[in-house]
Formats: C-alpha cells, sequence, structure tokens
C-alpha cells in the first residue's frame, strides 16, 4: 500500500500572507511618524545684542601757543596764562602786608640791601612764589641805584656785582634788570651777566626797560634761559598822562595784558608795590581764571 504525499498549499496562499505582513508593516509605519505633531520650524537665532554706539570723542581744544604742557582746560577755553612779577620789593613792610593777602601765585623782585629784604625773602617762601634779584643797572638817563652794573665797569667789577646781589637774596631763582637801558643794550656787559646767571643754574628775565636791549639775543646765544615783559601794568608815565589818572591807567594797562596773554598765550606784567597797585591786583587776580587767564609763577614760562 502506498504512502499519501501532502498537499502543498497553493502559492496564492503564501502571496496573500506577505501582502498581509506588508500592509500590517506600511499600517505601523504610519501610526509611529505619520500621525507625529510636524515639527516646528525653528527661528534663527537672534543676533547677540550689540552695545549703543560710543558717542564721538571731544576733540581737544587747542592749547594756546607758550603754554606749558601741564596746563590743563577745565571745561572751557582758558584765555593763556598771566605771570605777575612785583619789582622794587623789600622797602616798606606795609606793601608786605597787603601783598600776603594775596592768594594766587606772583614773582617778588627784591632789590639787594633794602630795609625789608629779609621780611620779602620770607614772605616769598612762606607762600611758595618765585623769589628773584631785582639787579640794578645802569639807565640811559636819571639818577641810577647806588651799586648799579654800568658800561663803564670791568668784567671783574661786573660779575663782582651779580655774585653780591645773589648773595644779598638767598634762594632767588632768577634776576630781572632794575633801569638799566643803557647796560642792557651794552653786549659785553650783558655777556658778563648773562655768564654769572648761566654758572648758577637761573634764569634773567628782561625788563625790557629800552628798546635798545639785547638781552635776548645774547641769552639765546650763550643758551640761557631767558624771558622779556610784556606789560608794565603802573607805568609812572602812563599814569600821569592818562586823564582817570592812576585808576584808569591800571585798567588800560590791565586789559592791554588780557589781551596778549589771548593773542600770544602768554603774558609777563611786571608791576611795583604801590598801595594803589597792590590793591588793583587783590581785586583782579582772585578768581580770574573763570574768565580770564590762569595765574602762574613765571618760572613755568621758561622753556
Amino acid at each position: 500500500m502506498s504512502r499519501r504525499r501532502p498537499r502543498r498549499k497553493p502559492a496564492t496562499f503564501r502571496r496573500v500572507l506577505l501582502v498581509f505582513l506588508a500592509v500590517a508593516v506600511g499600517v505601523a509605519v504610519y501610526l509611529f511618524w505619520g500621525r507625529r505633531p510636524p515639527e516646528r520650524a525653528t527661528a534663527p537665532p537672534s543676533p547677540a545684542p550689540t552695545a549703543p554706539p560710543a558717542p564721538p570723542a571731544r576733540k581737544a581744544e587747542p592749547r594756546p601757543s607758550g603754554v606749558p604742557t601741564d596746563f590743563e582746560a577745565a571745561g572751557e577755553v582758558r584765555r593763556g596764562v598771566v605771570a605777575v612779577v612785583l619789582d622794587d620789593v623789600g622797602y616798606q613792610e606795609a606793601a608786605l602786608g597787603l601783598l600776603e593777602k594775596l592768594d594766587v601765585p606772583v614773582a617778588l623782585s627784591v632789590l639787594p640791601g633794602t630795609p625789608r629784604a629779609s621780611e620779602a625773602i620770607a614772605l616769598a617762601k612762606k607762600k611758595g612764589w618765585d623769589l628773584m634779584v631785582h639787579l640794578p643797572m645802569e639807565p640811559e638817563a636819571g639818577r641810577a641805584e647806588t651799586g648799579s652794573i654800568g658800561v663803564g665797569d670791568d668784567d671783574a667789577a661786573i660779575e663782582s656785582r651779580v655774585l653780591a646781589a645773589l648773595a644779598a637774596v638767598p634762594g632767588a631763582i632768577g634776576l630781572n634788570n632794575h633801569q638799566g637801558s643803557r647796560a642792557t643794550a651794552d653786549e659785553r656787559v650783558v655777556r658778563d651777566v648773562l655768564s654769572v646767571v648761566r654758572e648758577r643754574g637761573l634764569f634773567f628775565l628782561d625788563s625790557r626797560t629800552t628798546p635798545a636791549t639785547v638781552v635776548g639775543r645774547i641769552a639765546r646765544e650763550m643758551k640761557v634761559p631767558v624771558l622779556a615783559r610784556d606789560v608794565f601794568l603802573d607805568d609812572a608815565a602812563a599814569e600821569a598822562s592818562d586823564a582817570g589818572g592812576t585808576p584808569a591807567a591800571l585798567e588800560t594797562a590791565w586789559d592791554r595784558a588780557l589781551g596778549v596773554a589771548a593773542k600770544n598765550g602768554h603774558v609777563i606784567v611786571i608791576a611795583h608795590p604801590h598801595p594803589e597797585t597792590i590793591a588793583f591786583l587783590l581785586r583782579k587776580l582772585p578768581g580770574i581764571s573763570r574768565t580770564g587767564p590762569l595765574p602762574v609763577r613765571v618760572a613755568e614760562l621758561l622753556d
């Protein structure tokens, strides 16, 4: 008896099964991926906040020519600087008492041998002011001060007199001529004087009592620190000729000084210790830097 072979399932059954499986997989994939919420489009990252642009740098105010580099404008353009030198100091004690009230820098130029020279020297040191020798030199006309340096003096005599004047005003850092319209126009005399000034490491202020002065030229040749007076505040001739007298003449000279400071950046004013002059300076100098030039020590104007 022969064994019966099992019948094969038709091929269509397998195909149906494969289709079913494929459909099932497709449904599963759809359910997993097709129903996920759509991803939101991400916005590009915001740029980092930028700091507001810096304000343009304020342009520095131009510094007037001739003004030392350590002077700084305080929120406004200064009208230059002013250095006041008081000549002929050492005669009157009352003048020194008035000068002590000044709280701005000035220079005291002391005549050697005057009765109050020591008090004037002490005042300058107490105030921290520049101390100078008011060196007597020969005028073109009029009476010369005792011991004045003149064109008739030999070189040794000139050197001796300059050294004696310096010894009488210890601590002086400079000299300026008292009178001297004749002596400061003489090259030999000026060279002799400036030789001592150079050896001592001092400076010379030309009072400019004559337009014929050779002090500036000779000093530059000898490389001696030199300055020159711009304005005489209390010129006796100007006071005598002014219809308003001394008060008007002082105002006129002061206005001229302010003009020089505004134009050139600095002005050197020479005055004398007369009561009217000191009273004028006591009114004008305090607070002047708010609207006018800045008061400075005369030595600050040296190159």
